[in-house]
C-alpha cells in the first residue's frame, strides 16, 4: 500500500486491529490449539505428544461405531426436517390469500424461535415421560393399555430424539424459502400459469430449480447443526439406554468434560471438523444452483 493511500485509510485499519484481536485469540487460536493437542495425551496439566494414538482409539473403540451410525440417523433425518417440512409450510402460506392472513401464519411459524432450545429439548422431555408424559396419556386415552419409556428403551430411544420437534417447520428454513418464493418473478408464474402449467407443474418445474442455492444454505446449516449437536441428546437420554443414541459429538463432550481426556476430545473435535469441511466443500461444489 502506498503512503498516500495509508494516511487515507491508515486510521480505519487501526480501529480494525482490536476486533482482529479479539477474533485471532477467541477464535483461531483456541481451534490451533485444539489441532496441536489432538495429537497429545493433556489432561490441562502435563501434555505428552502421542501423535496419532487419539486418533486410533476414536475409531478402534466400540463406541464409535455406534455413534457414526446414529449421526447418520440424527444428519440425514435432521436434513430432511429442514428441508421438506418448511418448504411446504412457505408453499403454503405463499399461496394463502390475503397479506394479513399470510403475516399472521408467518408470525405463528416464526415465534418458536423466539422459545430457548432447552427449554423445547425439557418439554418434550415431558411428553415422553413414562409416567405422566402426554404421549402415553394420548395413547392410553385412545385404548392402548402399555406404557413405554420412550427414551430409556434401545428400540425407541433414538427415535423418539428424532421426532422431537413434529411438526419440524423451523422457523430459520422457512423464513429462508418463504422469502425466496417471494422474490420469483411474478410475470414469468404468471405466464406460465396462462400456458396451462398447473400447481405441481409450477412448484416442480419453477420454484424447485429457483431454489437450489436455499437448499444449499440449508443444507450447510443443518450438517453444521449436526453434526455438533449433543445438548439434546445429553438432557434427554445422556446417550443412553447404554450407547444406543449417543454420537461423536457426545462422545467428545464425554471424553473431555467426564474423563478430563482433552486430548482425546481434541481428536474427536479435528475428526468432526474434517467431516463437515468434506461435506460443505462437497455440497458447494456438486449440488448444482444454475438457473
Amino acid at each position: 500500500m502506498n503512503l498516500a493511500k495509508w494516511r487515507r485509510y491508515g486510521i480505519s485499519y487501526l480501529f480494525l486491529i482490536p476486533s482482529f484481536l479479539f477474533i485471532a485469540t477467541f477464535l483461531y487460536y483456541p481451534v490451533l490449539l485444539a489441532f496441536f493437542h489432538s495429537f497429545t495425551k493433556w489432561n490441562l496439566v502435563t501434555s505428552e505428544w502421542v501423535g496419532l494414538d487419539n486418533f486410533k482409539k476414536f475409531f478402534n473403540e466400540g463406541t464409535f461405531a455406534t455413534g457414526a451410525k446414529n449421526q447418520l440417523i440424527y444428519t440425514l433425518t435432521d436434513v430432511v426436517k429442514a428441508i421438506v417440512f418448511p418448504l411446504i409450510g412457505a408453499e403454503l402460506v405463499y399461496l394463502v390469500g390475503g397479506n394479513k392472513i399470510k403475516y399472521l401464519f408467518r408470525t405463528g411459524f416464526i415465534l418458536p424461535m423466539l422459545l430457548p432450545g432447552v427449554v423445547s429439548i425439557l418439554l418434550w422431555q415431558n411428553i415422553y415421560d413414562p409416567t405422566n408424559g402426554l404421549l402415553n396419556q394420548l395413547l392410553h386415552a385412545m385404548g392402548f393399555t402399555s406404557t413405554h419409556a420412550w427414551l430409556g428403551e434401545e428400540k425407541t430411544a433414538i427415535w423418539s430424539i428424532v421426532m422431537m420437534g413434529l411438526p419440524f417447520i423451523s422457523g430459520l428454513p422457512f423464513l429462508i424459502f418463504y422469502a425466496a418464493i417471494g422474490n420469483m418473478n411474478q410475470e414469468q408464474l404468471e405466464a406460465a400459469r396462462i400456458d396451462g402449467a398447473n400447481g405441481w407443474n409450477v412448484f416442480t418445474k419453477m420454484h424447485l430449480p429457483f431454489l437450489m442455492p436455499q437448499f444449499k444454505i440449508v443444507i450447510i446449516l443443518t450438517i453444521l447443526g449436526s453434526l455438533q449437536d449433543y445438548v439434546k441428546i445429553m438432557i434427554l437420554t445422556g446417550g443412553g439406554p447404554g450407547v444406543a443414541t449417543t454420537n461423536p459429538a457426545m462422545i467428545m463432550y464425554n471424553a473431555a468434560f467426564g474423563s478430563s481426556q482433552y486430548g482425546y476430545g481434541s481428536a474427536i473435535g479435528v475428526a468432526l471438523f474434517l467431516v463437515i469441511l468434506v461435506l460443505t466443500i462437497f455440497n458447494l461444489k456438486f449440488l448444482k444452483t444454475d438457473y
